[in-house]
């Protein structure tokens, strides 16, 4: 039974033939320095992206940084720094480490980037809003500021979050949703 567990779900036997590979990381997130565990996502991201290269396919490797969020502003103000200024360095670490190791990637995004970010984002927000694909609603839940997600109670255990031990907050409040519904077969 584990055997089958590990299969990949896709076909791959034309992986090396594919002509076009796009390969991007997770967008690191800027409430601390770069750690070991983004150090290794890099350089797994790079090998594959080399390997591609060595085939004769044409890559974009793309990684970079996300730095919006509570936790940001909380590990802003805990250093005594401007917001702005606390991720614009933080950010720089990131990328510096991309050059220290040498990763081979061919561009690096800030999700704060007035100029090449945001337009995108927009234009996308447009087309999907257009579309009936976002939609307002009210969400209430429990907030772990740690995962920066809701949790659910039953994830819980005495109450509080199982990895930082401390109580969410109960928070409610109008988002946007995406109606993936529209899109299940």
């Amino acid at each position: 039974m584990l055997r089958n567990f590990f299969r990949p779900k896709v076909e791959l036997k034309n992986f090396d033939k594919m002509g076009k590979f796009y390969i991007t990381t997770s967008i690191a997130y800027v409430n601390a320095l770069p750690h070991i565990g983004y150090a290794l996502e890099l350089a797994q991201a790079d090998v594959l992206a080399r390997w591609k290269r060595l085939k004769g396919d044409d890559v974009f490797f793309l990684t970079g940084t996300d730095e919006h969020g509570r936790k940001i502003v909380e590990a802003a103000e805990k250093v005594e720094k401007p917001v702005e200024q606390f991720v614009d360095e933080t950010a720089a670490k990131f990328k510096e480490l991309a050059g220290v190791l040498n990763i081979s990637n061919d561009d690096f995004v800030r999700t704060t980037d007035q100029k090449r970010h945001w337009p995108a984002v927009e234009k996308m927000w447009r087309k999907l809003l257009s579309k009936g694909d976002i939609y307002k609603a009210n969400y209430k839940g429990l907030y772990c500021v740690g995962h920066e997600a809701f949790m659910k109670p039953s994830e819980l255990k005495d109450g509080k979050c199982p990895i930082h031990f401390k109580e969410p907050e109960t928070i409610e409040e109008e988002n946007y949703f995406f109606r993936l519904s529209r899109y299940a077969n």
